[in-house]
């Protein structure tokens, strides 16, 4: 049997499944990173591997239709004649056979990363609240939520597809929409403590950080290196870098926006086909044209868009990228790339003015600790001076100089300050008893 797409519609569905082969092959970019730094289990892993389950059942349900177009929507339109009214056909768009069962895989996708961004912002908000807790029940509660995010969907789709929940329109929505809905709703709570929280802390200008991006998300106990040289000393371990960096509030906003406009794209399909789910808007025939062939594949695309997405929000930090630059550039670029890297990082003053009234001695390590400390969400950018042992004792030598120039500035405009006595416990001051 040839392929039976309408030819109008050719070019259009093979750019479809091109851009979702696209999209697979960030999804196993990203798993392959993760792997590479024991981040098997950490929320960028688990979003990856869920990513690329809905990715590949929609390039099969791409190449599907492809091939079996007018079959496709034969078979639909009969099952809409035959059971029209029924919610199901308000989710799954008619499918039917291998469609209908890589469609609940996609589905089950859908709230499955609803669920781990629901959990992934509480532990954030733990973290950046400061809640206390001991270490293992950190773990096992993660553990369990990862879990949980992992099977309830599962379970889910296994009640979707239960007779006994067809009989209510509304009761069926509630049940396919309630997973998304309410974890989009606790998530943009959550998410908006921590704004807050940071907001309040650049105000007062106190110190943010978020200790959740210092350690990995991961469950792996493979925290530092531990290969050691066969003959010679032993070498202590080096400590594994982070897979987050201190963009990771805003990386995560911006994922769980774009998460949270997916699932509103989803409910109003579902809306839509519940009001045209009537014996009144079925068709005299199956409608087989290219329009139509075009307007369906169309619709691939918001299920494969969350590849890339996930990939160039949590995928481009420091750590993948030095990775990924290992093993994709030639060492003669990478020098390049580190030479250029090195004269950006040049600075063109000793001291810079950071937001907040903040002086920097960039030639000072703990200034610029102190100011990355101020920082938050990568508001404040620190910079890393690199100097030579030749320019190191031509500082040196200015700095001692400055040191006792200001020195004497000092004693001839400001009067010796002399420290007050010391009062005893019992509250009288100096002399006999």
């Amino acid at each position: 049997m040839g392929v039976q797409i309408p030819a109008g519609a050719a070019a259009a569905a093979g750019v479809i499944l091109t851009f979702s082969l696209f999209c697979l092959a960030t999804c196993l970019l990203l798993i392959f990173l993760v792997w590479a730094q024991s981040e098997r289990t950490s929320y960028v892993a688990l979003l990856a591997y869920v990513l690329t389950l809905s990715v590949s059942a929609s390039i099969i349900q791409q190449v599907h239709t492809i091939v079996r177009w007018e079959d496709i929507k034969t078979a639909q339109w009969v099952n809409v004649k035959e059971n029209v009214g029924n919610p199901e056909l308000n989710i799954t768009g008619a499918s039917t056979g291998l469609d209908l069962v890589v469609f609940y895989m996609q589905y089950y996708t859908y709230n499955a990363e609803s669920m781990l961004i629901l959990f992934w912002a509480s532990e954030l908000a733990w973290s950046i609240f400061q809640i206390r807790s001991t270490r293992a029940r950190r773990l096992h509660g993660s553990l369990i939520a990862k879990g949980v995010a992992i099977i309830l969907p599962a379970v889910q789709q296994v009640l979707l597809r239960q007779p006994i929940f067809h009989k209510s329109t509304a009761g069926y929505m509630v049940l396919a929409d309630f997973i998304m809905i309410a974890c989009f709703g606790l998530g943009a709570i959550l998410l908006l403590a921590i704004l807050c929280k940071y907001i309040h802390a650049r105000i007062v200008l106190v110190s943010w950080k978020v200790p959740y991006g210092q350690r990995s998300g991961g469950t792996n106990d493979n925290s530092v290196a531990r290969l050691q040289p066969a003959n010679g000393p032993q070498m202590p371990p080096q400590p594994k870098k982070s897979i987050y960096d201190r963009w990771l509030l805003l990386r995560f906003t911006i994922g769980f926006v774009a998460l949270g406009l997916f699932e509103l794209v989803v409910i109003n399909f579902q809306l839509r086909a519940a009001a045209t789910n009537t014996e009144a808007n079925i068709p005299p025939v199956p409608d087989l044209s290219a329009g139509r062939a075009i307007g369906d594949f169309t619709l691939f695309v918001p299920g494969v868009t969350g590849g890339p997405l996930v990939f160039l929000v949590f995928g481009t930090t420091r750590t993948f990228r030095d990775h990924m630059a290992q093993i994709f550039l030639t060492k003669r670029t990478r020098s390049r790339l580190e030479a250029r890297r090195q004269r950006k990082r040049k600075p063109s003053a000793a001291a810079s003015v950071r937001p907040g009234g903040v002086v920097v001695n960039g030639n000072n390590p703990a200034d610029v600790e102190a100011a990355g400390a101020i920082g938050g969400m990568g508001a404040v950018q620190m910079h890393d001076f690199t100097r030579t042992k030749r320019e190191d004792a031509q500082w040196s030598s200015g700095a001692r100089g400055r040191q006792q120039q200001e020195s004497d500035d000092d004693h001839d405009e400001l009067p010796i300050m002399k420290p007050l006595p010391e009062i005893p416990p019992d509250g009288r001051r100096g002399g006999h008893n």
